[in-house]
């Protein structure tokens, strides 16, 4: 089946079951639906699980996916948005990691054509008929932080507010750390440029924080700029410094098993992406009866204890 539009998308063979066919055509048919995706950064690996998914989902339900890379930009999602409702005139549309405050003229554009929205992250507001939970695996990555690192020291959070998984896992980061004697520095890394921001920020953040003069630590909203830290550390000669992150990309779960990522929460984007989907049918299916709903798939911690019996239940998670 033919992706449109997709910007070399690195996609995780990570294993989960296809959605049943039901309500959604069939394949070669005159009358067969399509789903558009707008995705954040459509090469990041969480984001190319998320795609995978949903568009498994939806090929074995008979329908056809283009994907728009928009590169982080609200702009380009709501005019890809816009032209999914007005000139391509898909079935129904994937938004991937905008705040649903950021994408009101898309939204508009989807509802006034009929057209079902699921979000991958966002708020659930009208016209959003499904959405995934973005705060859990935020508390989960900053409660296993605590727990390792201790409530005292100084910590580098690379952040990135203008992706909504990213702005409520910074949120729960920023809370819990509210309560500690944790010296917090914040850097807001760019999309493009997250991994080239995370190394620069962290080297600027090592020089004023020597080896030997306290507890260190980086956490990274997301894998990519957490491996630009992590190779700031080897330029510097640095062994010091723990790093946590969110995701769990395929090279930062050889960071966490080489021993230079010190834990992550895998999340697992692919179930995500399929249920998103399956939203769409049922809700279509429910009509009117249909409630708008938040859907849960909870974070896996991975650290040195765990990496190889995850790796052994998730054999292609490398790949």
């Amino acid at each position: 089946m033919t992706i449109l539009a997709l910007a070399s998308v690195a996609m995780l063979g990570l294993a989960g079951c296809s959605a049943p066919a039901n309500d959604g055509g069939s394949s070669g048919q005159a009358s067969q639906k399509t789903l558009g995706i707008v995705a954040l950064v459509a090469t990041d690996a969480l984001n190319a699980a998320v795609i995978k998914g949903a568009t498994e989902a939806a090929e074995a339900a008979g329908w056809t996916v283009t994907v728009t890379d928009t590169q982080g930009s609200p702009d380009k999602a709501n005019a890809a948005m816009t032209a999914f409702s007005t000139t391509q005139k898909v079935d129904a549309i994937l938004v991937s990691a905008f705040a649903s405050s950021s994408i009101g003229g898309g939204l508009a554009s989807a509802k006034t054509a009929g057209i079902p929205v699921v979000s991958w992250g966002g708020e659930l507001v009208d016209g959003i008929v499904a959405t995934t939970s973005a705060l859990k695996v935020g508390e989960d990555s900053v409660d296993a932080l605590l727990t390792d690192f201790g409530d005292s020291g100084d910590v580098l959070a690379l952040t990135y507010h203008t992706g909504v998984l990213c702005l409520y896992r910074g949120q729960a980061f920023d809370e819990a750390i509210k309560k500690t004697d944790i010296s917090l520095v914040s850097n807001e890394v760019a999309i493009p440029g997250q991994v080239e921001d995370g190394t620069n920020f962290t080297a600027a953040w090592l020089a004023s924080h020597p080896e030997g003069s306290g507890n260190y630590a980086v956490w990274g909203a997301w894998d990519e700029p957490a491996m630009g830290a992590i190779a700031a550390l080897k330029q510097a000669g640095r062994t010091d410094v723990k790093v946590y992150s969110i995701n769990g990309s395929p090279a930062a779960l050889q960071a966490v098993k080489d021993g230079t990522m010190t834990q992550i929460i895998w999340q697992d984007g692919y179930t995500e992406g399929q249920e998103l989907f399956q939203s769409v049918l049922d809700s279509d299916k429910a009509g009117d009866s249909w409630q708008p709903k938040t859907i849960d798939v909870p974070g896996v911690l991975v650290d040195s204890d765990t990496i190889d019996a995850f790796l052994a239940e998730h054999p292609d998670a490398l790949t």
